[in-house]
């Protein structure tokens, strides 16, 4: 795959997959055998595609007006580096905490590794802390 690819790959992922909520095509863009790396999981990372997903639509769930802005990104060889931005309300539950009505406003990176054409490695680098704060989880 060109670099120009793989930065394609990326933005369909972020953009159509898990901003617009299109988890019909996570297919196109995530191998079966997906890795993510994040400090907010048990264990620091999530296997297997359907895993992930059930991540990602955990937060969904939590943040039902989620959007996700690719703010920068950068490749070389088979990764791209993806900073983006989520924001979000949380009116729905999540993982357990009750619906807060508050705004967030989340930076984060990923460290995308993609071979044949689909994310084989995420390793995400977002500010759990600030959002946990913001939520009023966590104090100041």
């Amino acid at each position: 795959m060109s670099i120009a690819e793989n930065k394609e790959i990326a933005r369909k992922f972020i953009n159509d997959v898990i901003s617009e909520d299109n988890w019909d095509i996570a297919p196109e863009v995530l191998a079966p055998n997906l890795v993510i790396y994040h400090p907010a999981v048990p264990g620091g990372k999530l296997e297997g595609r359907d895993a992930v997903i059930g991540v990602f639509q955990a937060y969904r769930a939590g943040f039902p007006d989620m959007k996700i802005t690719i703010e920068d990104e950068i490749a070389e060889d088979d990764k791209v580096v993806v900073q983006w931005r989520a924001l979000g309300t949380q009116t729905g539950n999540l993982f357990g905490m009750a619906p807060t009505g508050k705004p967030v406003n989340v930076p984060a990176v990923s460290i995308l590794r993609i071979a044949d054409g689909k994310i084989v490695e995420d390793h995400i680098s977002e500010d759990s802390l600030g959002m946990m704060k913001q939520l009023g989880a966590i104090p100041e």
